[in-house]
C-alpha cells in the first residue's frame, strides 16, 4: 500500500521523465518489481507519441509479471497498459505479435477460466484483425461466469468489446448461432447511454437473427430501457432490410441492398448482407420441402424468384453438400425429389451434448448461488433487513450447524 501511494503521488513526475523511466525499467526485474514497472508503463502509455521501446518493454513485462501484485493493487493501470499495447500492435499492423502473449496473460491474470479479464477483448481483437479465428475460438468458447471490475480492472467498454469482437469471430467461422448469442449479449449489457459499440453489435444481431431464425427477433427483455427505446433509430437501414426479409419481400430486399449499399459498405457489413440474401433463398427453398415431395428446377426458380433453373440447381447443390437439405436432382428431366434422411443417432448425440452442457451450467450457477448466500456481504444485508434472522443464525451455531468458512463467517457476524 505504501508503494502504491508513493507511485500514485509521483505519477506526474513519471510522465514527465520518460527517458529516466526507460533506464529504470531496463534495470528492474518484472517478476520482482511488477508494481513499479506497471506504473512506469502506465505513465508512458499516457504520453503520445510512444517511443520505440514501449512495445518491447510491455512484452518483457507481460512475459514474467506477478499477477497477484497487479490484481490486489492496480488492475486498472495494468488494463490500460494492455489496451495500449494491443492498440499499438494493431496500428503498426503486427497483430500476430501479441496473440500468444495475451493468451498467456488471460491464463495468468484470471483467477480461473470463469473470469473475464481486460486482456480478453484485446486478444480477440488481435485475432480478428489477423484473421486467426480458430485461435480466438479456444478462448471465446469458454463460458464467462465471473465479471469482477474491482479485481480485474474491467470497464463496461471491455465487456462490450469482448462480446462484439467475439460475435465477429463467430461470423468469420460462419457459426451464426454463436454470432447471434454473442451479439445479443453485447446489446444486453446494462447501460444508461447508448454507445457506438452497442449500435454496431445491434447491426450484427439483426443479420444473425435473420440467418439463424429467418426473421428479425424482438430485442431481448434484458436490454436497458434506453436500448429498447432508441437503438433502432441508429440503424434504420438494417431494420428496413430485416422487415422486408421477415415479410419475405425478396424484390424489396434487393432494392434495399442497392439503395443502402453505401451504408452497408461503410459499416463493412456488405459481406454479411450478401450472406443473408443467400440464406433467404435457401430458407425459401426449405419451405418448399414442407409442401412438395417433387418439384422441377424451373418451378423452384419461379417460386423463389431466381434468375434461372441453373441458379436454383447451384443453390440446391450447396445446400445438399452442407447437409442443410436432403434431396436428389435428376439431371435428365430437371426434377428434384426431397427426402427425409434425418440421422437419428447424430440427433441424439447432439441432444445429449446440449443436456450435458446445460447440466454443467446449472451446477456452476448453483455453486455461485451458494457462494452468494454464504458471503459476509449477503448475510450482513439480510440480518439488517430481517432482525429475526439473527436469532435463527444463533440457533444454527448453538446446534452445531454450519461448517468451515460458513460457520466462521456466522460467528463473526453475530459477535459484531
Amino acid at each position: 500500500d505504501q508503494l502504491k501511494k508513493y507511485l500514485e503521488t509521483h505519477l506526474n513526475t513519471l510522465r514527465n521523465n520518460v527517458a529516466s523511466i526507460n533506464h529504470a525499467i531496463s534495470a528492474l526485474e518484472p517478476s520482482k518489481h511488477t508494481l513499479g514497472i506497471c506504473y512506469m508503463l502506465f505513465a508512458k502509455a499516457q504520453n503520445l507519441p510512444h517511443d520505440a521501446q514501449f512495445i518491447p518493454q510491455c512484452e518483457s513485462f507481460l512475459d514474467s509479471y506477478n499477477a497477484t501484485q497487479i490484481r490486489d493493487i492496480c488492475p486498472d493501470k495494468f488494463a490500460f497498459v494492455v489496451h495500449k499495447y494491443a492498440e499499438l500492435l494493431r496500428q503498426i499492423t503486427q497483430p500476430q505479435r501479441g496473440i500468444v502473449r495475451l493468451s498467456k496473460v488471460i491464463n495468468t491474470f484470471c483467477l480461473s477460466s470463469d473470469y473475464l479479464s481486460p486482456a480478453h477483448s484485446d486478444f480477440v481483437m488481435l485475432c480478428l484483425v489477423s484473421k486467426n479465428y480458430k485461435v480466438a475460438r479456444r478462448v471465446i468458447d469458454r463460458t464467462i461466469f465471473e465479471i469482477d471490475p474491482k479485481k480485474m480492472g474491467l470497464t463496461p467498454r471491455d465487456l462490450l468489446l469482448y462480446y462484439y469482437y467475439s460475435s465477429m469471430i463467430w461470423i468469420g467461422l460462419k457459426m451464426w448461432d454463436k454470432a447471434y448469442e454473442f451479439s445479443q449479449t453485447a446489446i444486453t449489457v446494462p447501460c444508461s447511454a447508448l454507445s457506438a459499440i452497442m449500435v454496431e453489435a445491434f447491426k450484427k444481431f439483426v443479420i444473425a437473427s435473420l440467418i439463424t431464425r429467418g426473421k428479425m427477433d424482438a430485442l431481448p427483455k434484458q436490454c436497458s430501457p434506453i436500448v429498447q427505446r432508441h437503438i433502432k433509430k441508429y440503424a434504420p437501414e438494417y431494420v428496413e432490410f430485416a422487415t422486408a426479409y421477415t415479410k419475405r419481400e425478396g424484390d424489396k430486399m434487393e432494392e434495399l441492398v442497392t439503395k443502402h449499399s453505401e451504408v452497408f459498405l461503410q459499416d463493412h457489413n456488405m459481406g454479411i448482407i450478401d450472406q443473408a440474401m443467400k440464406k433467404y433463398m435457401q430458407q425459401a427453398i426449405q419451405r418448399l420441402t414442407s409442401t412438395y415431395l417433387t418439384l422441377s428446377l424451373s418451378d423452384i426458380a419461379a417460386n423463389v424468384r431466381l434468375a434461372s433453373p441453373k441458379h436454383a440447381e447451384e443453390i440446391l447443390l450447396t445446400m445438399i453438400q452442407s447437409g442443410e437439405l436432403a434431396a436428389c436432382i435428376n439431371q435428365k428431366d430437371g426434377m428434384v425429389s426431397f427426402t427425409d434422411t434425418t440421422n437419428a443417432t447424430a440427433l441424439m448425440d447432439s441432444v445429449e451434448e446440449e443436456i450435458e452442457a446445460t447440466q454443467k451450467i446449472v451446477q456452476r450457477l448453483e455453486a455461485m448461488d451458494e457462494d452468494i448466500q454464504t458471503s459476509r456481504e449477503y448475510l450482513t444485508k439480510q440480518i439488517l433487513r430481517d432482525p429475526h434472522l439473527r436469532d435463527e443464525l444463533e440457533q444454527v451455531i448453538r446446534s452445531g450447524g454450519g461448517k468451515g468458512k460458513v460457520r466462521g463467517i456466522l460467528e463473526n457476524l453475530l459477535k459484531g
